[in-house]
């Protein structure tokens, strides 16, 4: 599943000792860590990762 910090939360992965980033990470499904963590409100589960669209290019009329 892939999930965010909730909004003000400075959230810990317990394997890596790093804060997840604010763009979220993919964490395991059955992981109970996770689960409590989404329980509780300190993380959110989204759909998956926010693609970053790049910027509108302008286009020239002829």
């Amino acid at each position: 599943m892939f999930i965010k910090p909730a909004p003000g939360i400075m959230l810990r992965d317990p394997e890596t000792r790093q804060f997840v980033p604010e763009t979220g990470q993919e964490v395991g499904d059955f992981d109970l860590y996770w689960v409590r963590r989404i329980n509780d409100g300190d993380a959110i589960k989204v759909s998956g990762p926010q693609p970053e669209t790049p910027p509108a290019k302008a286009v020239k009329s002829a």
